[in-house]
């Protein structure tokens, strides 16, 4: 009877180790998929980000006013054209865009605006740009005033998020979480400190790894994607060799039987 109570005593104790342990690998799951971790409202960090330039093969909407509405209708009207580069092109290198007529950046930097000649655009923000057109209409225009907007802005998700794909990006900055968020966020095999971004400048590759758990993260230039950027997020070891809930459900389910033993042991001895 001894042997019997001693045998069930052991299984309970089994029982409770097992389910300390799934408690802890719970804990310890939970705390990897936490974003910027010790963050404090007294962390103050200057913001990096910039204004975009503009770079070859961008396309760009550019819209003109002025007092007279009838006298910018020509300008703001859809029309199709060739090389940007090409001399006395009629409204050269336009393509149409949702937001409107489209300004192919040409190989060389240049769009070419109605009256207003080639313009090299490339490495200049779209507020530049807007001065420079106002300026080359103000001989036709009474008060001109021109907006332009990125039109192709966009970056590529992929790897462990929820909906990986393409995300337009707004004429204003878009960080990494946004990103994420805009992608469902990541899935619980997604490793959070290092993902991986990838970047082409002025025909230059480059990459950077983002921690998104650390609150430093602010510091990185990285932190604001920039258009074309592309976000890999890399599965962590865990996902082929089973992740952490399989394991605290298969616990569990030990747990319970042995417990279950237990009583019945428990029972029969008495």
């Amino acid at each position: 009877m001894k042997a019997h109570f001693s045998s069930g005593f052991s299984l309970l104790g089994l029982a409770i180790v097992l389910m300390l342990a799934s408690c802890g690998v719970s804990k310890k799951a939970h705390e990897e998929r936490l974003y910027l971790q010790g963050i404090d409202s007294s962390l103050v960090e200057k913001i990096l980000f910039q204004e975009p330039r503009i770079q070859k093969n961008d396309l760009l909407t550019i819209l003109i006013y002025s007092d007279s509405r009838e006298a910018t209708e020509i300008y703001n009207q859809p029309q199709n054209g060739g090389s940007a580069g090409a001399a006395g092109a009629n409204m050269a290198g336009q393509t149409l865009s949702a937001l409107g007529r489209g300004y192919q950046v040409d190989v060389y930097g240049n769009i070419f605006i109605h009256q207003g000649g080639q313009i090299y655009v490339e490495g200049k923000t779209r507020q530049e740009v807007a001065a420079v057109i106002v300026e080359k209409l103000k001989e036709y225009l009474k008060n001109p005033y021109v907006v332009v907007r990125f039109a192709n802005r966009r970056v590529t998700v992929l790897g462990e998020v929820n909906k990986p794909g393409v995300i337009e990006l707004p004429d204003q900055q878009m960080t990494i979480l946004q990103a994420i968020g805009l992608s469902g966020d990541l899935t619980v095999y997604g490793k959070r400190d290092n993902i991986l971004v990838i970047r082409e400048e002025n025909n230059v590759r480059t990459s950077g790894r983002l921690n998104i758990r650390d609150p430093h993260i602010y510091a990185s230039p990285f932190f604001y994607l920039k258009q074309n950027d592309v976000v890999y997020i890399e599965p962590t070891r865990r996902k082929t060799a089973g992740n952490e809930a399989i394991f605290v459900r298969n616990v569990s389910i030990i747990a319970s039987v042995i417990s279950v033993v237990t009583v019945a042991i428990s029972l029969l001895t008495r």
